[in-house]
């Protein structure tokens, strides 16, 4: 059996540890993907030279973006009602046109207000500004503040050495719930740095009363999974579940259960797993890898007929992820424990056809020119959707280069200096070159997968006639 599940369970266990982290994609591998990620960083530093450049240039403002306004608790309130009708860019560019109002009221908590908006979509230069101003203010709790602010920034960036810098000393001066979720993040940027100790202990430190403390706990149940502590992280995930005392409505229980199910199979612990796997929810984010894992524990106890059930439902899915690809090689195993010769044969030539036409249409998608809006991104998941197709975009980039795209296509709808277009337009393109070798990587290791299955299928139709043939001697 192992030489069969084995790649599809390996696969899954990777895959349910990366979704719990504030950024789930490692460091890139290969030559290929550390050269876009070179190629990342240098687009990201030019979105934000654009940026400040977009927002100084008073010919894209609107009448509403023009107004003076002295008094910070009125600049607060007209910034909040743009935002809460998704108009971040006149609402920033508010900002610019009231900038001696915002440095003279350093000290008004509608300033930490305004530094998330900007760092929300990039505007670097004028929140730095601020930040550097709160700085040489000299109120500890302000720096405190704002060094909590940039340190959110930098881990949505994968920076995680900065967070902890950033966050070094703050706690004391931040409110009981900012403090406790620095310290959740501050646990993730030292486990994302292999420090799993210490992110244990900054874990612990969020109190059970705040509603970032499950959270904490699953971080420290992985925590346990990686130095290979599977009782205590069993322990830790039981007591969440039964703590929280939610439904599988909610997302953050549906990912407990996930977990616990993975590592309890891992553990050979198959009936206990199989109940986890159940309790998530049918329109969960999760449902897919649950019914994969159903179907891993379920023919691991012996009951292929409930395996078999789950994996024919993922295989009837309509997108495309990496669970559906892996489903179609565990059926004609299935098929053979139940004895089921014909329909093991068939099952398997079905898998090869699958595999090869899912890697020919992987290829074509791969040569195309595909047009950035013409995919779907799943901030939930961090995969992006090309024609049905999820490849897990998150596991090696970064979504802000995704977000910087986004606000180039919002900046060249709005400036109206021609030589703003065209810079905009540039750097437009630079993003879509690099974006096309994003999809044609992400497509390449999808294929390798394949590959790998289609071949596994592939032997295995060969070693049933084989021992068909022995059979008949």
């Amino acid at each position: 059996m192992n030489s069969c599940l084995m790649p599809a369970l390996r696969a899954l266990f990777l895959g349910f540890i990366s979704v719990i982290g504030t950024i789930s994609y490692p460091t890139p591998a290969t030559a290929s993907q550390a050269d876009l990620a070179k190629k990342i960083r240098i687009l990201e530093e030019d979105f934000k030279r654009v940026s400040s450049r977009f927002y100084k240039d008073k010919s894209s403002y609107a009448r509403e973006s023009k107004v003076i306004i002295k008094d910070i608790d009125v600049l607060l309130e007209r910034v909040n009602h743009l935002s809460a009708q998704n108009k971040s860019i006149p609402a920033i560019q508010l900002l610019f046109t009231n900038r001696d109002t915002v440095f003279d009221n350093l000290d008004h908590q509608a300033v930490f207000k305004f530094t998330e908006l900007l760092l929300a979509n990039n505007e670097w230069k004028l929140a730095n500004k601020i930040y550097t101003e709160i700085s040489n203010f000299g109120d500890q709790s302000l720096l405190a503040t704002i060094q909590f602010t940039f340190a959110k920034y930098h881990a949505k960036r994968n920076e995680w050495r900065k967070v902890t810098k950033l966050l070094k000393g703050v706690y004391l001066e931040l409110s009981p719930e900012n403090a406790a979720y620095a310290y959740l993040l501050n646990g993730t940027a030292l486990q994302r740095l292999k420090k799993h100790r210490p992110a244990v202990a900054n874990y612990s430190k969020v109190p059970v009363t705040s509603r970032y403390y499950s959270y904490a706990q699953l971080n420290t149940a992985i925590a346990h999974i990686r130095q290979g502590w599977w009782t205590d992280a069993q322990s830790t995930i039981s007591e969440l579940v039964k703590l929280t005392n939610k439904d599988n409505t909610d997302e953050l229980i549906n990912r407990l259960y996930l977990v616990l199910g993975y590592s309890l199979l891992q553990r050979e612990y198959y009936r206990d797993a199989r109940n986890a796997f159940r309790n998530i929810g049918l329109n969960s984010r999760y449902t897919n890898r649950a019914l994969l894992g159903i179907g891993l524990t379920a023919t691991s106890q012996g009951d292929f007929v409930g395996g078999l059930n789950a994996l024919s439902i993922l295989k009837d899915k309509k997108t495309f992820d990496l669970s559906v690809d892996e489903s179609y090689l565990l059926v004609p195993y299935v098929y053979e424990k139940l004895q089921q010769e014909l329909t093991v044969t068939t099952s398997y030539t079905e898998a090869m056809n699958y595999y090869q036409r899912r890697m020919e249409k992987l290829k074509s998608i791969s040569k195309k020119h595909i047009d950035f809006n013409s995919m779907t991104y799943d901030a939930n998941t961090n995969s992006i959707i090309i024609q049905n197709n999820s490849l897990d975009y998150g596991k090696k980039y970064p979504e802000s280069f995704i977000n910087n795209f986004k606000m180039l296509e919002k900046f060249s709808l709005v400036a109206r200096n021609k030589k703003l277009r065209n810079i905009i337009a540039n750097l437009k393109n630079k993003h879509d070159k690099v974006f096309q070798k994003i999809i044609s990587d992400l497509t390449q290791q999808r294929n390798e997968y394949l590959k790998s299955y289609l071949n596994q299928s592939r032997y295995g139709l060969a070693r049933l006639y084989d021992n068909r043939a022995e059979g008949e001697n």
